[in-house]
């Protein structure tokens, strides 16, 4: 029924800490999940770790890590209705088993996106409670560490996209679900837990990744109203600096300048203007990026026709 697929990177002890828990979650399950490990290339000794300790988990080793996009090797290899994604520092703490009944019941849901959590089952202190997703939710994208894919809908789109390195590849991916026709929900009885290794971890890379490819999803998927998307994608990016610093300034402008550098290598293929509107409307760096005076003036309004009769 589900192949949990994890892609590692130089991060032996955490992704042996997940096989464990998997294997423990597993052991309750009432029917079958398959672990597949893609070693993306490691340096240290993942793979021999792997082979050694858990000799039944589907292990594909790559040459060459090519980011993001080597989780697509274990979604070849998988043989399952569902793909459990996972990073080698994430697992599964509660909720798979109503996850994917919901999944049987309502089979143009595509993604289910699951509720991350970090060691103490805390949300991120960051996101305003708006902001975040509720349960039953029609989202945009998910979070990498902790989602579930259909197996049916990677046969249609296919995997993750190569021209991503790290970083915005969940909503990249999610655009094209949204085009075939399905749907991305959110599960809050889903949980996974994202540990967050420190290992392979650097801001700089999320900072600069992340503003280019939220910039050429933009630029590669919509047609109208392009040029407003793209300024409000990097003006969002550029309010961290108010929490990170102007070291996180350079780093978007850097990753701006790169998308400029290689824009015109990627091919354009605009999705529908229903699913543009859609993302525009629920990716959080496509919306206004003064939406706060918006709602402040609005809500003086209000109080002012109430206080008036």
């Amino acid at each position: 029924m589900v192949s949990a697929v994890i892609l590692s990177y130089n991060r032996c002890a955490d992704v042996l800490y997940t096989i464990s828990i998997l294997k423990r979650y597993r052991a309750g399950l009432l029917y079958d999940m398959e672990i597949i490990v893609v070693d993306n290339a490691s340096v240290d000794d993942t793979a021999q770790q792997i082979k050694e300790f858990h000799p039944d988990v589907v292990l594909v080793t790559k040459s060459k890590n090519n980011g993001i996009a080597g989780w697509n090797e274990g979604f070849k290899v998988a043989k399952y209705k569902y793909f459990l994604v996972l990073d080698d520092d994430s697992h599964i703490h509660s909720g798979l088993t109503e996850a994917i009944e919901l999944m049987e019941q309502q089979p143009k849901i595509g993604i289910l996106a699951l509720e991350t959590v970090d060691n103490n089952l805390n949300t991120d202190v960051f996101l305003k409670a708006e902001d975040a997703w509720k349960d039953g939710d029609s989202i945009a994208g998910f979070i990498g560490c902790g989602a579930i894919i259909r197996k049916e809908l990677y046969d249609n789109i296919g995997g993750y996209a190569e021209w991503i390195y790290l970083y915005t590849h969940e909503f990249e991916y999610g655009i094209r679900c949204l085009n075939a026709g399905y749907q991305i929900k959110f599960f809050g009885d889903g949980i996974v837990v994202h540990r967050v290794s420190k290992v392979n971890r650097l801001p700089k890379n999320m900072r600069i990744y992340a503003t280019r490819n939220e910039l050429e999803i933009v630029n590669k998927y919509f047609t109208g109203g392009k040029t407003k998307y793209l300024l409000r994608v990097l003006f969002n990016n550029l309010k961290f600096i108010k929490r990170e610093g102007i070291k996180s300034g350079y780093y978007i402008l850097t990753g701006a300048y790169q998308f400029l550098k290689f824009r015109d290598s990627i091919p354009l293929t605009p999705v529908s203007n229903d699913v543009q509107e859609f993302y525009a409307t629920h990716f959080w760096s496509t919306k206004p990026v003064f939406k706060f005076l918006k709602t402040r003036i609005n809500n003086l309004t209000n109080k002012l026709k109430a206080a008036n009769g």
